[in-house]
């Protein structure tokens, strides 16, 4: 793998740490980790932050919200 990937990768690792608070594991065999990041008292609003990953390695991150269990585009 070059260089340029492997720092780039850290680069995603980092802003989503500095961020949101949330450790990412280095390697996993999951494709894809979801961490709740807020919710509301009755359960009708979700934030919620995906987490995207190619050969154990974190490529991509995105963040959604829901209202009654349906995604808000």
């Amino acid at each position: 793998m070059s260089l340029f990937k492997e720092n780039f990768r850290h680069i995603i690792v980092a802003e989503i740490e500095e961020t949101y608070g949330i450790a990412i594991p280095e390697h996993t065999e999951k494709q894809e980790l979801v961490y709740l990041l807020s919710h509301s008292l009755l359960g009708i609003y979700h934030k919620k932050l995906y987490v995207y990953f190619i050969s154990g390695h974190v490529v991509n991150y995105k963040v959604h919200h829901f209202i009654f269990n349906r995604k808000i585009m």
